[in-house]
């Protein structure tokens, strides 16, 4: 009887096992990037990724601010060390993937889309998925990682404490996290590791939530005021990678590296920003990477002297690609016409330690440069004065500087600005009428090197302390003692 008992009881068992196994998951939970998003919904977090900058964080800040046929507008600030960015992010329904954004804020969204909204390669609305699902799909290169959930953890960041779905995938010797509370449009925290080919594990990206909620009326974080993120000219055009660029392709001289480049805008304006981005690959493959790369980007003379470079401006050796793609912003200096940039790949190797040079080489590449905003065809942005310097004949003349001729002057007394690059740049303004300055009988005997004073004055200048006047005494010093040729 005991041995019927427990055949009874095993069938019992073995039935009701078999029945839970073929019932459905009434404890399942669908979520797909996005659900449940509405109108005045915000989010606010910290975020830091390779490919902007090689990891420094900023904040970024959005609202729901109406809902579209196709979508949803958001309002968007972001806060990058002192550069403040404000605009419009028009995002998808089935995926809110970014569909367009204000030109400003176009770097910042391609970090969105690569971070916070990267889950969608695996759930979006018309396929969501079990949040506790082990395995949602594939990544990797080859797409031979599987990602999936670990099941539910709390989860502390500085929007609260969560219970989250805990996805993990392990690529690269390294485990990666993203974290998803089931009622939320966006995942609350990540600790991603960069996919590599080579070279020890890197950060790809994080991110954390510091603060959600919703809102009938534009939050508080709204009341902001975009900044000029590199000054220059309020008529200097935005940097557009999608609409005004510059795209091609170069093996370095040595053969060894392949680097793709844009560049924004087209055709920079002196005294403007201009953006560009770069990918390191081998010369055999265009869908690889080169980690760990240290590179430059320098302005030559005609004759290849050295002008700039970036990283020196920056205060580094160098500049270190970790995942072989990169984007680096700075005001174009150089006058026009024609700028000559050299993209100067050092080696590779750890961030900090011996650098291999054996993939060392450079790319070569003229950029065609406007004039500054600024110039004598619009005299609202002119200075003109009765001078009273007097030329050789003996008659006063006027003296007309254009207002942005100050951030020449002042990058060239704080050591920005060489000397010669200088002195090429007044020259050309000179010549093509764009400054006029008295005329300056020329000495027989040329100064060797340029006075002190004279990089005093123009710095000075810059910052309003002396006259346009006494300002224009030392370029006429310089033209007479033969430092600035007007006939070259």
């Amino acid at each position: 009887m005991r041995f019927g008992s427990s055949l009874a009881l095993f069938v019992v068992l073995v039935v009701l096992v078999g029945t839970i196994s073929m019932m459905p998951n009434v404890f399942a939970t669908p979520w797909y990037v996005g659900q449940g998003l509405k109108v005045g919904d915000y989010y606010r977090y910290t975020i830091a990724d390779v490919f902007y900058h090689n990891l420094a964080p900023f904040e970024m800040d959005f609202w729901v601010q109406n809902q579209t046929s196709n979508g949803y507008n958001l309002q968007m600030v972001v806060h990058d060390g002192s550069i403040v960015q404000k605009g419009i992010v028009k995002i998808g329904n089935v995926t809110p993937d970014p569909t367009y954004s204000d030109p400003n804020l176009s770097d910042y969204v391609n970090v969105y889309r690569l971070t916070l909204t990267w889950l969608d390669s695996f759930a979006i609305k018309t396929a969501p998925v079990d949040i506790l699902q082990p395995v949602w799909g594939q990544t990797g290169i080859y797409g031979e990682v599987s990602i999936g959930s670990i099941g539910m953890q709390s989860v502390t960041v500085p929007a609260g404490t969560f219970q989250a779905s805990t996805l993990h995938f392990h690529d690269s010797g390294v485990d990666s996290y993203i974290w998803v509370e089931p009622t939320m449009a966006y995942p609350i925290k990540a600790n991603v590791y960069a996919i590599k080919t080579s070279g020890a594990p890197t950060i790809g990206y994080q991110y954390s939530l510091l603060e959600h909620g919703n809102s009938a009326q534009p939050p508080s974080f709204l009341n902001v005021v975009s900044t000029n993120p590199l000054g220059g000219s309020s008529q200097c055009p935005p940097v557009d990678y999608a609409n005004d660029v510059v795209h091609d392709t170069q093996s370095t001289d040595s053969g060894t590296i392949a680097v793709e480049y844009y560049y924004s805008p087209a055709v920079p304006h002196q005294g403007c920003p201009m953006g560009w981005r770069l990918t390191f690959a081998p010369v055999y493959s265009s869908t690889q990477r080169i980690s760990d790369v240290h590179y430059d980007i320098y302005t030559v003379d005609n004759q290849g002297h050295e002008l700039d470079s970036l990283a020196q401006s920056i205060g580094r050796t160098d500049i270190y690609s970790a995942v072989g793609d990169d984007e680096q912003h700075f005001i174009e200096k150089q006058p026009p016409s024609i700028a000559h940039y050299v993209l100067y790949v050092a080696g590779t190797g750890p961030e900090s330690g011996v650098t291999d040079v054996s993939q060392a080489g450079m790319v070569k590449i003229d950029v065609k440069v406007a004039p500054p905003f600024g110039s004598s065809s619009s005299t609202s942005s002119s200075t003109s004065i009765s001078s009273g310097l007097v030329n050789n004949t003996g008659n006063t003349q006027s003296i007309v500087i254009p207002s942005w001729i100050k951030n020449n002057a002042k990058w060239w007394s704080q050591g920005q600005v060489d000397d010669s690059q200088f002195e090429k740049g007044i020259q050309y303004l000179i010549q093509n009428g764009i400054m006029k300055v008295p005329q300056t009988s020329v000495s027989t005997s040329a100064a060797q090197g340029i006075p002190a004073w004279v990089k005093n004055n123009a710095g000075w200048w810059a910052d309003g302390q002396i006259s346009d006047t006494e300002f224009v005494k030392g370029i006429q010093y310089m033209i007479a003692n033969g430092m600035i040729s007007l006939n070259s």
